[in-house]
């Protein structure tokens, strides 16, 4: 009876988490070969940083991924440079992995 007790009372204390939207940032910049710093926002809010590196070794076009929650939401990324890629207007659902394409232009 005891271990039905402890198996109730640990029940009752878990949290239902809802799920969440996954958004990644992917450079897409297919001929360049340089390294681009670039800022990451969600709804306006700075959600993270990071360094591409094009065709330098180690190649890295893609952020790691950023959680939100479903729903309408606005993406931005900003070169540190001062390049904006312009604004995305996303639906997201539960459970989805959005990839941003930012398209970069090296000349």
């Amino acid at each position: 009876m005891s271990v039905g007790l402890v198996a109730l009372v640990a029940c009752r204390n878990t949290e239902t988490v809802a799920p969440q939207a996954t958004v990644f940032f992917v450079l897409d910049a297919p001929f360049c070969s340089t390294k681009i710093p670039a800022e990451f926002l969600i709804d306006n809010v700075q959600v993270g940083t990071d360094t591409f590196r094009v065709r330098l070794p180690p190649d890295h076009i893609t952020s790691r991924a950023f959680t939100t929650s479903p729903g309408q939401h606005v993406l931005r990324a900003r070169h540190l440079n001062g390049y904006v890629w312009a604004s995305r207007n996303v639906a997201l659902v539960a459970g989805q992995a959005f990839p941003d394409s930012l398209p970069f232009y090296c000349s």
